[in-house]
């Protein structure tokens, strides 16, 4: 116990020895505290992104890559469907001049780089002629093209035109790119049961009158 003279002040509580080193000591660790967070911090910004973990800025870089070629999709090409398999689906222009029944298979519906979805188109005309290919939709530059034709009683076989082309007004690729399977020039969900959900509600998401300012 430290004695004091009568008339000594006693000292501060925040002035003695012990305090002082417990102010410093606390000080210290803030700091070390700050600079591990920083340090962390920026080896976290230069560490590079896994592939395949589709982020939003994975998307942007992916937007554009080439599409995969016949060779690696035929091993991948889905089952051959038939109507039950479908959903429905129409162009916005056939509710009224009605000569085509179409369907997306849901088990052909996937996410692919390059801002791809694939799915398996489905038609039966009013005369009953039914046919079916599998096609990919890239979303950003509003294209499509056809992976492979189904041939009765062969099954899938490479398409004689298979090349990139622009999507046309009122046809069921519009349809799909336009809010069901697309939008804001990407797919529109990463995981396919998601997409499929909204084909199951296709009319809820599609969009294929708005203006392209809005897509």
């Amino acid at each position: 116990m430290m004695l004091l003279n009568a008339g000594t002040p006693a000292p501060a509580a925040g002035n003695t020895p012990d305090f002082a080193r417990g102010r410093t000591w606390l000080r210290r660790a803030v700091m070390t505290g700050v600079a591990v967070g920083l340090v962390a911090g920026l080896a976290a910004c230069g560490a590079p992104r896994q592939p395949g973990t589709y982020l939003l800025d994975d998307l942007d870089e992916d937007k554009m890559l080439p599409d995969a070629g016949w060779e690696e999709l035929r091993t991948q090409l889905p089952p051959v469907p038939t109507r039950t398999d479908t959903l429905p689906i129409e162009p916005m222009s056939v509710r009224q001049n009605r000569t085509f029944d179409f369907g997306i298979d849901p088990r052909s519906v996937g996410v692919a780089p390059g801002g791809i979805v694939r799915y398996t188109l489905y038609q039966v005309s009013d005369r009953g002629a039914e046919t079916a290919s599998y096609e990919s939709i890239r979303c950003r530059s509003k294209e499509w093209r056809p992976v492979a034709t189904l041939r009765k009683g062969t099954g899938w076989e490479r398409p004689y035109q298979e090349a990139w082309r622009p999507i046309d007004n009122d046809s069921v690729q519009q349809v799909l790119r336009n809010g069901v399977f697309c939008t804001g020039g990407g797919p529109a969900a990463v995981r396919p049961q998601d997409l499929v959900y909204r084909l199951r509600n296709w009319t809820r998401y599609a969009d294929a009158t708005a203006p392209d300012l809005f897509r």
